[in-house]
């Protein structure tokens, strides 16, 4: 008699908390995987039972209770199956969703070391920097082991002095020739001396800056002009040959690289064809293009 009201009192003060709370208490249960209680002896024939237990409160304490499913409310039913797709489906999402982080992280990294990679390939080659150097050398005009602004006016002089640009075009290439060295090298001093090394680390910064790439050899259509003494738009050996002498080259040189980049073989250079040359000898470090002849022979390496 006590037993059964108290389980009447139980199932009456509990029910609304049941209906509420129903869906988590199953999801739990089934979590835990836990073995179902003892079927009493009066309900073996009962395959589906909800276990209620209550430790302590001001109810009773260590009391346990057998629910049958058909005994619970139609409402309760319906959340405990509707708990039971939503709980699958957010486990699905959640292991889609783990996937495809790990997909992103993976795209992500592989990204990176793509980026990585094309970027400590520009420059960092044995060829590019002996390219470099053989560039240091020529500038080096007055063959001091360093290059100054001084090396630059002298350079631009020689050019100038060949008398084949007018008065407007040898203004810009004093600019371009005085902006190029404040761009890459710094302030025009005496003191602001370039050893070969600094060349080098300027010029790889220069590589791997886009903006300052861009404008590498700006200087290179006054250097054609200069040579291009009939004013054809075109170079032929000669003055390939002059162009060479400007540098402090031989013409023997001159021979060999004109034969070298003239790669149609029609014995012309256009401007196109010179600046593009020109260009790419700073540029690339595919040891295989014929740019790396453009300054003429490459220095040994060290």
């Amino acid at each position: 008699m006590a037993f059964s009201i108290m389980s009447r009192n139980i199932l009456r003060t509990s029910r609304e908390i049941l209906e509420r709370n129903m869906a988590a208490t199953v999801g739990a249960l089934q979590m835990n995987a836990s073995p179902p209680p003892a079927t009493p002896p009066n309900h073996s024939g009962d395959c589906h039972r909800l276990v209620v237990s209550s430790s302590g409160g001001h109810i009773c304490s260590n009391i346990t209770h057998t629910l049958l499913w058909h005994q619970m409310p139609t409402s309760m039913v319906l959340a405990v199956r509707q708990y039971s797709k939503k709980a699958g489906a957010a486990k699905l999402r959640r292991e889609e969703e783990s996937d495809s982080d790990c997909d992103s992280d993976d795209e992500f990294e592989k990204r990176r070391q793509k980026m990585a990679s094309k970027r400590s390939e520009r420059g960092d080659s044995a060829f590019w920097r002996r390219k470099m150097r053989t560039l240091h050398r020529i500038l080096d005009v007055n063959h001091d082991g360093v290059v100054s602004y001084d090396d630059f006016s002298l350079l631009a002089k020689r050019f100038n002095d060949l008398g084949h640009l007018t008065p407007e075009v040898a203004a810009e290439f004093n600019d371009v020739i005085k902006h190029t060295w404040e761009e890459q090298f710094g302030e025009i001093t005496p003191y602001n001396l370039v050893t070969a090394e600094q060349f080098l680390t300027d010029l790889h910064h220069r590589l791997n800056d886009k903006k300052m790439a861009k404008r590498i050899g700006r200087f290179l259509p006054y250097l054609f002009k200069a040579v291009d003494f009939d004013h054809t738009g075109h170079l032929d050996l000669e003055q390939y040959k002059l162009f060479f002498r400007c540098l402090g080259l031989t013409e023997d040189d001159a021979a060999v690289s004109f034969a070298v980049i003239d790669k149609n073989g029609d014995g012309q250079l256009s401007l196109k064809e010179f600046v593009h040359l020109g260009r790419q000898f700073f540029l690339t470090e595919d040891d295989t293009k014929i740019s790396k002849m453009f300054w003429g022979p490459l220095v040994h390496d060290h």
